[in-house]
């Protein structure tokens, strides 16, 4: 079975979104302004903190922003620092111990949640994952608006523990990206009026600046499964079958390192437990850790797999060949037997790589495909 899809297939893996590197907001230092944004982070300024001084936001006395791109509008308090960019605007607190930015992105296209998932995954792991960071998730929610909220702490080297908060979400083809972050035993405290000044943020032009290119070509979709034909999902011309067995099957795009692997094996009690699937989840998490470095995963979550409901953790790390990897293993129960999705990418193509893994991993289906292809690697 084959199918053309009618997404766009206009990007190249090499031509992922750009995304700001973000050390300046973690240290809430002044950087140097690039234009366009430089690929760096700034040096960091000597601060001298005064821990038991008290952190505030004056709400009478917030100052109107319009960003000179026309895409949004904010508000800050007089006496901060405004550090404007191309790309968006950085508030700073007099005595830089907190900040407040405002990030943009034109996608070209309309993100599903799924996708502003794995965008912020990437976000997190281009700015903020670093061995001298000491990254750590708190938590990662969507808002019934569809707005992807996530809270994390790291070690700053002026502040040292920092509690951030990003809210992502998308106004048209435009996504915006907003970030404060305090240092954590002010972050009680003064977190809320942090997000209380975020929340005076308004979209403005959101029109598209990117011309519509219509692709010249578009892959070709083929269901292929394991040999035991009991699941199966779609995968592209231009990748390759590297493996597959009864149970399991990989495919992969031997040029990127982007793979996609399936599989299906006996799990305790997966059949009337119902954290069995978070559970198989979490140990691949574990395991994996044990084989490679800095692994770093978001919490588990629940996830729509076909017809039923399984379990998602995005995670990152780095391979025996220095390259940072992101990915998510899904896994869900069908029939008492544990079915698992696993696809990973480096980081620096990984927002490109959902042109792939988001067709594949929504066409997967637990029905017993009577047309996979059973070609041998």
């Amino acid at each position: 079975m084959s199918y053309q899809h009618s997404g766009k297939f206009t990007h190249h893996v090499g031509q992922a979104l750009l995304f700001v590197i973000f050390g300046m907001l973690q240290a809430c230092s002044s950087p140097a302004v690039d234009s366009p944004p430089a690929m760096v982070t700034p040096s960091p300024v000597s601060v001298t903190i005064t821990p038991s001084s008290a952190l505030r936001v004056d709400f009478d006395a917030l100052q109107p922003y319009i960003h000179p791109s026309q895409r949004f509008s904010a508000e800050y308090p007089a006496d901060w620092e405004v550090v404007e960019r191309s790309d968006g605007v950085i508030f700073l607190e007099p005595n830089n111990r907190a900040g407040y930015s405002v990030f943009f992105e034109d996608a070209g296209q309309i993100y599903t949640e799924e996708d502003l998932n794995h965008y912020l995954v990437t976000f997190v792991a281009r700015n903020f994952f670093d061995e001298t960071a000491d990254f750590h998730p708190i938590s990662q929610t969507t808002e019934p608006d569809g707005a992807v909220v996530a809270q994390f702490s790291t070690i700053d080297p002026n502040l040292g523990p920092t509690t951030s908060e990003l809210r992502l979400f998308q106004t048209d083809t435009i996504i915006f990206i907003v970030h404060v972050s305090a240092p954590e035993e002010n972050w009680a405290a003064y977190g809320g009026q942090l997000q209380a000044l975020a929340n005076k943020f308004t979209p403005l032009d959101t029109d598209s600046d990117l011309a519509t290119v219509q692709p010249t070509t578009e892959p070709e979709w083929t269901l292929i499964g394991p040999k035991s034909q009991e699941f199966g999902f779609v995968y592209a011309n231009d990748w390759d079958i590297l493996e597959q067995q009864e149970n399991s099957i990989a495919v992969g795009h031997k040029d990127t390192g982007m793979m996609f692997t399936a599989s299906k094996f006996s799990w305790p009690n997966a059949a009337i437990d119902p954290q069995a699937a978070e559970k198989a989840a979490t140990e691949h998490i574990e395991t994996l850790s044990k084989t490679v470095e800095n692994m770093q995963s978001l919490p588990p979550k629940p996830f729509p797999v076909a017809d039923v409901t399984g379990a998602t953790i995005d995670f990152l790390y780095t391979d025996d060949q220095g390259r940072d990897i992101a990915g998510s293993v899904i896994t869900a129960v069908n029939k008492g037997q544990m079915h698992k999705i696993v696809f990973t990418a480096p980081t620096d193509i990984y927002e490109a790589a959902l042109i792939w893994f988001n067709p594949m991993q929504r066409s997967f289906t637990f029905l017993a495909p009577d047309k996979i292809e059973t070609k041998e690697p």
